[in-house]
């Protein structure tokens, strides 16, 4: 999801509505403060509130994910305390940014998080804009950790999402790329975390909805359809084209915090 500002602030009616539209269309779980939700300027307080409200507004209806990424994993285990305290399901990971690390680095970053967290975690690989890959040979040392019950594999590589699928069996492999959905399902992906359900959530959920039923045709007519939208979704630097999208259709402001600006015409 996103994160609805209006006066640099967080729009909480805004948030809910949204919330709402996303439950009512058939979504499986929301997440919240990731890399759609403009993470990186998030304020501590902010993130503490955007959790407590988000799950008041649910209300059990779906799991809360909460992503907590970062590079300091002191910093992250603190976040994931207060995720968790503050009645988030799961907590959303990223591979440490900047600093990177080696692939060894990568299985102790996670196991050290875990460990001290103590919840369902979801680990999320995007090597675009973390500058590492973690290979699927390394998730699944990673994976042997049982807090570590899913992983949201956004390296844009087919090969890589059907590999780590075949050397996790017993954990959960979500596609992170909305154009890569529906070949991630015919290797076994379990679903998306979809930036596109923010404007077409019906029609995201029927690609999986209808792909799992066996209805390969109609999913494959959703895909097609929806595939356009995918393109513009990323025609600048995502979530810039999604909140202009939204704010076409009245579900928030077109406002974002630096360094990101407003899409150009």
């Amino acid at each position: 999801m996103i994160t609805p500002f209006k006066n640099d602030k967080v729009d909480y009616k805004a948030l809910g509505n949204i919330i709402e539209i996303q439950i009512m269309n058939g979504i499986n779980a929301l997440l919240l403060i990731g890399t759609t939700g403009e993470s990186p300027t998030i304020t501590e307080s902010e993130r503490r509130e955007i959790t407590t409200y988000a799950k008041r507004i649910i209300n059990g209806r779906v799991p809360l994910v909460i992503g907590i990424g970062g590079n300091n994993p002191k910093k992250i285990i603190e976040y994931g305390t207060w995720a968790k305290q503050d009645g988030a399901d799961v907590v959303m990971v990223t591979a440490p940014y900047y600093n990177r690390t080696t692939q060894d680095g990568v299985v102790a970053y996670f196991n050290e998080i875990a460990n001290n967290i103590k919840m369902p975690i979801l680990a999320y690989n995007v090597p675009a804009r973390t500058g590492m890959n973690i290979e699927s040979a390394t998730f699944a040392k990673i994976a042997k950790n049982k807090w570590i019950q899913g992983i949201k594999e956004s390296s844009g590589n087919i090969e890589q999402i059907a590999h780590t699928i075949c050397q996790c069996p017993n954990v959960a492999v979500y596609c992170g790329d909305d154009a890569l959905s529906l070949p991630s399902y015919v290797v076994g992906a379990q679903g998306v975390v979809s930036v596109a359900s923010n404007l077409e959530p019906k029609l995201v959920c029927g690609i999986y909805d209808q792909f799992k039923i066996k209805k390969i045709k109609s999913s494959r007519k959703v895909y097609q359809d929806l595939l356009p939208l995918f393109k513009k979704l990323f025609l600048q630097t995502n979530p810039i084209p999604v909140k202009y999208f939204m704010s076409k259709q009245g579900l928030c402001k077109n406002e974002l915090r630096l360094p990101l600006v407003k899409m150009k015409d």
